[in-house]
């Protein structure tokens, strides 16, 4: 099958910029996870005891003002105003349940299962891909959604459920919806332009429920809080969305989802480190069915894009 017009060419898929480009978008939203449970944690035992609100705020204000400011130096689109609202649209589930509803859930449960259940967005899309009509329906679909399901229900629990590993859960839902009805107007006007007035949008939509929590936070917050936020903000969101938009115009969308496989990893080994925490039978169990689901559709991914 010849390739789509503006498709990557191979030699810049494997060039090293861009799998560089991809390594550091999984560490940082590792990172992301790792340092957001501590800023969210009580002060006693360490944290910051920054509120879930505030921190998603001080996120999406702190990527809108670095988007803008760097969007005069990139490609420019024109945005009217029926795109403004399908980009306002696309905000409510790429940014603000997206952000709003990780860190709520985070603030409830591991670093790990975070980003475990961050690996299952790759799953989630082909199934609703499917289901939009967007893509025709196969095996290799069925399977990987029937592991990454049976993952996430023990993850979550069918006696003592985990309430933050259900919010992460629906999180995820809500970015695959994101992803798959986002790519037409990304091909049309461009990653940056895109991720700029989606962090605006989130913004502005979100100050209801999030301005008054950071004024009120920032006002009280340690040195040690105001440093988590200036992290989470830099790392996992300005850094790792700008990056991941730089990478995804030079590369395929089977290489992405590969290095989803590194982030459990990475978060694993930085929760031991900095939290002390290990992993249990419970989320190692989890954990195979989850990871075996996102390379069964990955492989299918990159079967379909081969041919």
């Amino acid at each position: 099958m010849p390739a789509e017009p503006g498709a990557p060419r191979v030699r810049e898929v494997g060039a090293w910029g861009t799998h560089a480009a991809l390594l550091v978008v999984q560490l940082a939203f590792s990172v992301g996870a790792v340092e957001g449970k501590l800023a969210m944690s009580p002060a006693e035992s360490g944290g910051g005891a920054v509120s879930p609100e505030a921190l998603a705020m001080a996120r999406m204000v702190g990527a809108a003002a670095f988007f803008h400011a760097v969007a005069p130096f990139g490609r420019r689109s024109r945005v009217g105003w029926r795109d403004q609202i399908r980009l306002a649209g696309l905000s409510v589930l790429g940014i603000v349940l997206n952000q709003a509803l990780y860190l709520w859930g985070l603030r409830q449960t591991s670093a790990f299962s975070a980003a475990l259940l961050g690996a299952t967005i790759p799953v989630f899309t082909a199934g609703i891909a499917v289901v939009a009509r967007h893509e025709r329906a196969n095996v290799r679909t069925a399977i990987g959604l029937a592991f990454a399901f049976a993952g996430v229900l023990w993850l979550t629990g069918l006696h003592a459920v985990d309430v933050g590993a259900v919010v992460i859960a629906i999180n995820c839902f809500a970015y695959s919806l994101y992803i798959v009805f986002s790519r037409r107007t990304i091909q049309r006007l461009g990653a940056m332009t895109v991720i700029t007035w989606m962090f605006t949008w989130g913004a502005l939509m979100f100050a209801p429920i999030g301005a008054g929590a950071l004024v009120h936070g920032a006002a009280t917050w340690t040195p040690r809080a105001w440093a988590l936020v200036a992290v989470v903000v830099a790392l996992p969101t300005v850094i790792a969305y700008g990056t991941n938009a730089w990478a995804l115009g030079r590369s395929t969308p089977s290489l992405v989802t590969i290095y989803i496989y590194l982030q459990p990893l990475f978060t694993a080994v930085l929760q031991w480190l900095q939290l002390g925490q290990g992993l249990g039978m419970r989320t190692i169990i989890a954990a195979a069915f989850i990871l075996v689901g996102v390379g069964v559709v990955a492989t299918r991914t990159m079967k379909r894009e081969s041919t």
